[in-house]
């Protein structure tokens, strides 16, 4: 006689869920990784804030109300997406101001740890990829300060997007990221430099005057369209631009301490690293010169989009042969 049916109890039914939960985890790592990216972005968040009186006092608001109103300073008001992708949140969500601006925050500092892991899986193990990221994540708190700079957390997911499409040599996806991250942040307009190298096989003139013609004519909509912005806020006051160079110079020591003995690991063995990285390394100092000539060098988010460089570079110095990825096929994404 067959034993009879008893209820399930509640004990019983979440622990065959936690299975299935822990059963699914252990079928891909990957998705580990995407809870840890999300949780690290919202308290990088969360420090960021602590971090920032002004996104408390009111300045932060102030700041949003002037952008939209077109009487704010330049660079930030030509930074469109800076200030258009919270009230986005605010108009479509009915979040406040300074939440709109922490989803902003969160949003695009996890979509830029999740898309680093993908991009270096291309060079590197899924455990140094997942490095790479942490890398990135702990470096993040020493270039917080008490400013406003929101752009810089798109800036980070344009960035990135942009050196994918030059390394897959996907053109009409390049000229696009640079497009739409050129409204966000013009320091996107560095990589057409990147881009250059990239493509250059050899000192012929024929071969020089294709390349640049076919890169200008990507570059053409971001530069057009961010020279129209600017034209537009011509009389906005500009805080930033001067010639800094002296000062800069006497405060070297912030940019070098920001990657510390990775500037040096990165450029170990150059020979031995994948070819687009190299051509990677040759742009950084055209990345640096024009920061350190009308930049302000202290403000050391500056440097971060180099982490996407630096870092895989200096991973792949460190571990040699076993730095490589075992699985290509997770670089099929943009294909």
């Amino acid at each position: 006689m067959s034993e009879p049916l008893r209820n399930i109890t509640f004990a019983e039914k979440n622990k065959v869920m936690l299975n299935k939960v822990w059963n699914w985890l252990k079928t891909d790592s990957r998705l580990v990784f995407f809870i840890i990216f999300a949780f690290t972005a919202v308290h990088l968040t969360e420090v960021k804030i602590a971090m920032t009186p002004a996104w408390t006092d009111g300045t932060l608001v102030h700041n949003h109300q002037s952008l939209l109103n077109f009487t704010f300073t330049n660079n930030e008001q030509s930074r469109l997406f800076q200030y258009y992708v919270p009230e986005f949140f605010v108009r479509t969500i009915g979040y406040s101001i300074p939440e709109a601006y922490e989803l902003q925050r969160r949003l695009f500092t996890f979509l830029s740890f999740a898309l680093f892991f993908l991009f270096a899986r291309k060079w590197l193990s899924r455990e140094l990829s997942f490095l790479s990221v942490m890398l990135l994540a702990v470096t993040m708190p020493f270039t917080f300060r008490n400013h406003l700079q929101e752009s810089a957390s798109l800036l980070m997911v344009t960035f990135l997007l942009a050196l994918w499409a030059i390394r897959e040599k996907k053109d009409f996806l390049f000229a696009l990221v640079l497009l739409v991250g050129a409204v966000n942040n013009e320091t996107m307009l560095f990589l057409p430099a990147l881009y250059f190298f990239d493509r250059f096989e050899r000192f012929e003139l024929k071969h020089l005057i294709r390349i640049s013609a076919k890169m200008f004519v990507l570059i053409a909509p971001a530069f057009a369209v961010v020279g129209y912005i600017r034209y537009l806020t011509r009389d906005a006051p500009h805080l930033g631009g001067a010639y800094h160079l002296p000062a800069n110079i006497s405060m070297i020591r912030f940019p070098i301490l920001i990657f510390h003995v990775f500037w040096v690991l990165a450029y170990l063995k150059m020979s031995e690293k994948p070819r687009f990285l190299q051509r990677a390394l040759w742009s950084v100092p055209l990345f640096i010169i024009p920061h350190m000539i009308t930049g302000i060098i202290t403000e050391t988010r500056q440097m971060l989009p180099l982490s996407y460089i630096i870092f895989p570079a200096a991973l792949f110095f460190l571990f040699g042969s076993g730095a490589h990825s075992d699985n290509q096929s997770t670089q099929k994404i943009l294909d």
